[in-house]
């Protein structure tokens, strides 16, 4: 809640929804039987957001607001697991689909992390795939380095494309048509507008703004 740009910006309206609303929901989408968790901060105005996700049965981890990567770690903790699908909270376009292709590929390949192969901008905005050793690995090797502590799975990902030896990386094949350089998350009140009007013409509750639908939409309309 504490945005610099735009404050208050999770419990934004978006549809007649919370923002927060509808990425706890598409998270949801990933796989039925994976936790949904939200890792928020311990400042007494994310108590909204704690109330959201336990309104929706979602559990939630707290702690430092310039520690994300501890946050994460709290969650592995209560939640153990091999790998972790990060969601970012102001990206209500993320594909759950294209995540749970990613958290398929990583499984079977054993990967650290999972890019598409020749890299590029894309419309796969808002979520990946990192395996849990490498959020342990950058714990210990990156304590101080705002893009393990504050982006979380930025430096294993910088990292990866240097160091074959210590992370995994397995690839996926571009995909045509969502190859694109446009901003998708919401980071001012211009973003935010933006996206209240694509979610106005595409969104029918329970249905989820399909990727797709929605880079044709932009495509029409920006």
């Amino acid at each position: 809640m504490g945005s610099a740009r735009l404050p208050g910006k999770m419990m934004a309206d978006l549809a007649g929804r919370p923002l927060l609303w509808h990425i706890l929901q598409r998270a949801r989408r990933i796989r039925a039987d994976l936790p949904v968790v939200l890792a928020t901060t311990d400042h007494e105005r994310d108590e909204v957001l704690a109330d959201q996700a336990t309104q929706l049965g979602i559990p939630v981890v707290r702690g430092s607001e310039d520690d994300v990567l501890d946050r994460f770690l709290q969650v592995l903790t209560k939640y153990p697991a091999n790998w972790v699908v990060r969601i970012c909270g102001d990206s209500p376009l993320f594909d759950p689909g294209f995540l749970d292709r990613c958290l398929t590929i990583a499984q079977r390949e054993d990967a650290d992390v999972v890019k598409f192969r020749g890299g590029g901008p894309s419309l796969f905005q808002g979520g990946e795939v990192v395996s849990a050793r490498a959020l342990h690995y950058s714990r210990r090797h990156a304590a101080d380095d705002p893009l393990a502590t504050e982006h979380v799975t930025a430096w294993a990902m910088q990292h990866a494309a240097t160091r074959p030896d210590i992370f995994r990386t397995a690839y996926l094949e571009p995909e045509p048509g969502l190859m694109q350089d446009r901003k998708l998350s919401i980071d001012t009140a211009e973003d935010l507008g933006k996206l209240r009007a694509l979610y106005a013409d595409l969104y029918e509750e329970p249905d989820l703004v399909d990727l797709r639908r929605a880079a044709v939409w932009l495509d029409d309309n920006c």
